[in-house]
């Protein structure tokens, strides 16, 4: 019998290319049936790929520049047109040092809708392999941070904290548990706000009645 580590091995680079944990399970447990699908889970989110925490400490001289010569073959008036949308981007994600994902950015620059979506999603990651500005990597939960941040390992402390709560004290709103864990304002609420969201995406906690967040297990 595959131990826990041997049977998700093969599915760590899918993981760590965003794939949600809950598209894992199945594929994972229809080739060793005789795991428990806690353990499995357990054992997925521990290998979660880092993200990125803001330190500004990169000084302006070296933060990298839009590579504008991805967009030379454009005609000039197109070429004007998207280092114009690009600089916005760059600009809406620097004043979000603790992260803003894709929706953010198209609702602040009015673009929300189907024409832009596809150009600013392919923008986004070219700025991200330019090292513009950073990502997590997170699925479809993706944050975009700016080039001044830092990439460190993943922050689970405010995952398990969260978790504990709510297994010691039952439901509680979003207010609650920040207030709990000592965390009600500045960026030690954004961490257990991302906290929270991370966990319901993966399937550890659910919204129960009156907004109060419930431990699923």
């Amino acid at each position: 019998m595959a131990s826990v580590e041997e049977a998700i091995l093969p599915f760590i680079p899918s993981l760590n290319r965003g794939t949600p944990v809950d598209a894992l399970l199945a594929p994972i447990l229809g080739e060793n049936p005789s795991l428990e699908e806690s353990e499995v889970r357990k054992a997925l989110l521990a290998h979660l790929q880092p993200t990125v925490n803001h330190v500004p400490s990169i000084s302006k001289a070296i933060k990298p520049k839009i590579n504008a010569s991805r967009y030379r073959g454009e005609t000039v008036k197109k070429y004007q047109k998207t280092m114009t949308n690009l600089q916005n981007i760059v600009d809406i994600v620097g004043n979000n040092p603790h992260g803003i994902n894709k929706r953010g950015i198209l609702t602040q620059m009015r673009k929300d809708n189907s024409h832009w979506r596809p150009k600013i999603t392919r923008w986004l990651y070219e700025l991200v392999d330019d090292g513009v500005i950073l990502s997590d990597g997170v699925g479809r939960a993706t944050l975009f941070y700016p080039a001044t941040s830092q990439v460190q390992d993943r922050e689970r402390k405010y995952h398990r904290l969260v978790a504990e709560a709510l297994q010691v004290n039952g439901e509680m709103t979003q207010t609650q548990l920040g207030k709990h864990l000592g965390c009600g304002g500045g960026s030690n609420r954004h961490k257990v706000i991302s906290a929270i969201q991370d966990l319901s995406n993966e399937g550890w906690i659910e919204m129960g009645s009156r907004s109060r967040w419930r431990w699923c297990l």
